[in-house]
């Protein structure tokens, strides 16, 4: 996938997520349906997953940084409290709130591309005979 490409669907997944942590996965499942092989070629779908999760982690990120920067978020005064009645600390805390849109948008990119696997391919369509019938 192309550097644009990837800045997009990163994007994409930083404006989902402040919509709603519910829109990562539907934009994953589109990504996935989007991006699925058809069913004669070998399945290689790694990549697609791949990019759909890495970009959600950097677009729930793209928040999480503007919260810490923004001075007056709840990340700094909140994740200290939440890190310790979890028993982890803080860059525990970041790591499995990165970790939640990755999962997301990969595991719905995954039942996208799988989806679209059941949908009916187009008939094969063979051109007319010279004389103009129809075989």
């Amino acid at each position: 996938m192309r550097a644009a490409g990837f800045l997009a669907l990163t994007a994409a997944f930083a404006l989902a997520s402040w919509l709603g942590w519910w829109t990562v996965p539907v934009l994953g499942l589109v990504w996935g349906a989007l991006h699925a092989r058809p069913a004669a070629k070998p399945p290689q779908v790694a990549r697609p997953l791949r990019s759909a999760a890495f970009a959600a982690l950097l677009g729930w990120g793209v928040w999480l940084l503007y919260d810490l920067g923004a001075g007056q978020g709840g990340l700094g005064r909140l994740g200290w409290r939440v890190a310790g009645s979890l028993g982890l600390p803080l860059g525990g805390l970041v790591a499995a709130t990165l970790l939640f849109p990755a999962l997301l948008a990969w595991s719905a990119a995954a039942l996208g591309g799988r989806l679209v696997s059941y949908l009916p391919s187009r008939p094969n369509r063979r051109p007319p005979e010279p004389d103009g019938s129809r075989p």
